[in-house]
């Protein structure tokens, strides 16, 4: 019932502003406080909500701002008019080679800037150009926002707010930005050459003729909207250091004697360019907050939690085809109403946070572009004198197509972009031998029992009487001698259903010598299933005949074992996986403490785990985002088995690998 009242709060605001009664600014943290509201979230934790809420995204919005100081360096200094006023000449007069090549400089600048006050500026100077030279307004309007939408695909403010929110290492998400901006350049490319040939209401634009020269440059400045890309991607600097150094940068190499005056007048000016975004950032937090809380998780786990939202065919739809609910500030905008969706998504750990992010740049691409309430596209159609409605009308296509080709790329080759299969079948109980192929044994492995010994020979006298009491007593059983590490491969092609591991240990006392016989009995894949010892203290040496006899003792505990638990042992043998109806649903993986003080997974091959891409001795640095030792050891390990699909970071090597969990066995 709380789950339902979720969904009508979040209607509600929804509604409110698509028809703009409420702005975002103000719908987004009462959402997070209505939403909780309802969950049963307690006063002092809805108080808790607002409080740490207002500053949980601190580190981005100071990005913001950061770099909006940086646009407005750019811009003030003349560093951004130089660089199109340089394009611009090496552009020529062709009006279609000189409009690419500054929506090359447009989507280089972007990467950096941020803001209205940006957009301004920058289309201040190159859309004047384009038009002079014949570019038709429409497709200049066009062309500068594809041009922004994909520079912005590099925007370390944005990535900033990816790490952050969604606990992502930046290094995970290159190569989708990399396929995400070749669609997207593809597309401005297509639209570009459709344009030029079918548009023929050329611009007539007046330039002014006493318009002031852009200031001389020193060319090394015109490295300053660069700087910060390389800082954040090559060095891996934060980019609350990386602005401001950029930043000093522009100043010292143009304006060196009034720095001081020109960062300070960029700080402020750009902190008024940004304050709505840094406002909405405030209202984001405070919904991650809430949906952090246990009764929120709780109450809309039923309702979005489950294999069906893993479908890849319904990614697709969801944020490709259907990524014009992104407009108007509708359900699928991450800076708007969306942001609950995305949220509550990541909480119920449905995808993993990588997938999520891939989904949210997919949209932002319509977003960006189409969006007819985007305070940058109301700028560029009244500056360009086209309609608003008529730019939407022109992009939407071409972005929707991005958008549903990046999907589509997701869905496809999420092994070779992140590492992972989110999008794995899931394992029905009637299917899970499909779902996951080495999860049984072969038929032809039905019944047969690798029996193994440690090496030392009262082992191997106990392995002896334990096969060949196997092979005459045991009904339909055939066991055989076998050397074999049942963990290291799924269960495919295994010619055994159970794996029987015997040992000996032995130790001196007073009395004599101690004898331990075990048995160890695993399932096909590794599995430990149960096991039994059986000890004697001799005075003499054991003989080979007493060694033996305990070896049947403990034999004979495995024996009342099966009897005791039919169901479970007719499966072993007739399946090679032990398991009865009445389990709860397991991913047969655990996790244990090395003394090197690393957390360890022993994982159960061809299992649910195994089949999403963990691997026995996998080093464990985070779960759902965060390193293990935040939760500690117990609540690590707690969390863990909760049977719920939880995302890893693994180490295997030198490599980091992230793991979505899919749906466990059943």
């Amino acid at each position: 019932m709380s789950g339902l009242l979720i969904l009508l709060v979040f209607a509600g605001f929804a509604i409110l502003m698509y028809r703009r009664i409420v702005p975002a600014l103000l719908a987004v943290p009462l959402m997070a406080v209505g939403m909780a509201a309802v969950a049963g979230v307690p006063i002092s934790g809805i108080g808790s909500i607002v409080i740490l809420g207002s500053s949980y995204l601190a580190s981005v919005f100071i990005a913001v701002i950061f770099g909006a100081m940086l646009g407005r360096v750019t811009i003030e200094t003349g560093i951004a008019k130089s660089i199109v006023n340089f394009a611009a000449e090496f552009g020529g007069e062709n009006p279609m080679v000189l409009a690419l090549v500054l929506c090359a400089v447009v989507a280089i600048l972007f990467v950096s800037l941020n803001g209205l006050g940006a957009i301004i500026m920058v289309g201040s100077i190159v859309l004047p150009i384009m038009m002079t030279v014949g570019v038709p307004r429409k497709v200049a309007a066009n062309l500068f926002l594809m041009s922004f939408a994909l520079g912005f695909i590099f925007n370390i403010t944005n990535w900033k707010f990816y790490t952050k929110f969604f606990g992502v290492a930046q290094q995970q998400m290159y190569e989708y930005a990399i396929v995400l901006a070749i669609v997207d350049l593809i597309a401005l490319l297509i639209y570009a050459g459709v344009a030029f040939r079918t548009t023929r209401d050329y611009a007539t634009w007046a330039v002014r003729a006493d318009a002031p020269p852009a200031p001389r440059v020193p060319w090394y400045s015109l490295i300053t909207p660069l700087l910060p890309i390389g800082l954040y991607f090559g060095l891996a600097m934060d980019p609350i250091i990386a602005f401001p150094v950029s930043a000093i940068y522009g100043v010292l190499t143009t304006a060196p004697r009034k720095a001081v005056k020109l960062l300070v007048a960029a700080a402020i000016r750009g902190f008024e360019d940004v304050a709505p975004a840094v406002l909405l950032f405030v209202g984001i937090g405070m919904l991650v907050v809430a949906s952090k809380q246990p009764e929120f998780i709780a109450a809309l786990h039923p309702l979005i939690a489950g294999d069906a939202l893993r479908n890849p065919l319904l990614y697709i739809a969801i944020f490709g085809l259907l990524s014009p609910l992104v407009l108007y500030r509708g359900p699928l905008n991450p800076f708007g109403v969306g942001i609950a969706i995305f949220t509550a998504l990541l909480a119920a750990h449905v995808f993993p946070p990588v997938i999520l992010v891939a989904a949210v740049m997919a949209v932002v691409q319509v977003q960006n572009v189409c969006d007819p309430t985007n305070t940058a596209n109301v700028w560029i159609a009244n500056f360009t004198g086209v309609q608003i409605d008529e730019i939407t009308k022109r992009t939407l296509p071409y972005q929707v197509a991005v958008a549903t080709v990046a999907c589509i790329v997701v869905a496809a080759a999420s092994p070779t972009l992140f590492g992972l299969r989110p999008f794995a079948a899931p394992a029905l109980p009637a299917a899970a031998g499909p779902a996951y192929p080495g999860m049984f044994a072969p038929e032809s492995a039905a019944f047969r029992i690798a029996v193994s010994n440690d090496g030392t020979p009262a082992a191997k006298d106990a392995s002896d009487v334990v096969v060949a009491t196997l092979n005459g007593s045991w009904k339909d059983v055939r066991a055989f001698a076998f050397s074999d590490d049942p963990n290291r491969e799924d269960c495919t092609h295994k010619p055994y259903a159970a794996f029987l591991s015997i040992s000996s240990t032995s130790f001196n006392i007073e009395a004599g010598t101690d004898i331990d016989v075990g048995l160890q009995l695993a399932d096909c894949g590794g599995w430990g299933v149960d096991e039994w010892h059986d000890h004697a203290v001799f005075a003499q040496p054991p003989q080979r005949d007493q060694i033996q006899k305990l070896a049947l003792e403990s034999l004979f505990w495995m024996r009342a074992w099966s009897v005791d638990h039919p169901q479970r042992a007719g499966n072993l043998l007739g399946k090679g996986l032990a398991y009865e109806p009445t389990d709860p649903p397991t991913y047969y993986y655990s996790l244990f403490k090395t003394v090197d003080g690393n957390m360890r997974a022993f994982v159960r091959a061809g299992g649910p785990a195994y089949a999403a891409g963990m691997r026995t001795n996998d080093i464990v640095d985070k779960l759902d985002g965060k390193f293990w030792w935040m939760y500690g050891t117990y609540q690590t390990q707690l969390r863990a088995y909760d049977g719920k699909p939880h995302t890893f970071e693994l180490e295997r090597g030198n490599r980091t690998i992230a793991v979505q969990l899919g749906a466990p066995f059943q």
